[in-house]
């Protein structure tokens, strides 16, 4: 499974594991809408284990930040492995997302926008 998702209280962590392609976009988004649904405010995407990605993962990446801004919650990243994070700086996408070395630094974050 490309995305595990853990709850606390209004705050969820989307694991991610593997590659971020097709596949990972669909269960990412399936993920968020029923953490959203759930009632959760903030959304931390955990990519410490997340392997190569293409564009159709990375667009399902900014659909999510969409879904998740729309619904008025706050989201972040975390851990992206150097080559990940390359790829985020080189499409700006850094800009779009809170990007975090660590979990700690990212839940910090979090909760001080929430």
């Amino acid at each position: 499974m490309p995305v595990a998702a853990t709850a606390d209280g209004t705050l969820v962590t989307l694991h991610v594991e593997g590659a971020i392609d097709s596949h990972f976009g669909t269960a990412l988004l399936a993920a968020t809408a029923t953490a959203l649904g759930n009632g959760a405010r903030r959304v931390l995407v955990n990519l410490q284990k997340a392997k190569q990605a293409n564009s159709v993962g990375l667009q399902a990446m900014v659909q999510v930040a969409r879904q998740v801004n729309g619904q008025g919650a706050r989201i972040a990243l975390v851990g992206p492995p150097p080559h990940l994070l390359d790829i985020l700086k080189a499409t700006r996408l850094e800009r779009r997302f809170a990007v975090f070395d660590s979990t700690e630094q990212a839940l910090r974050n979090l909760r001080l926008e929430t």
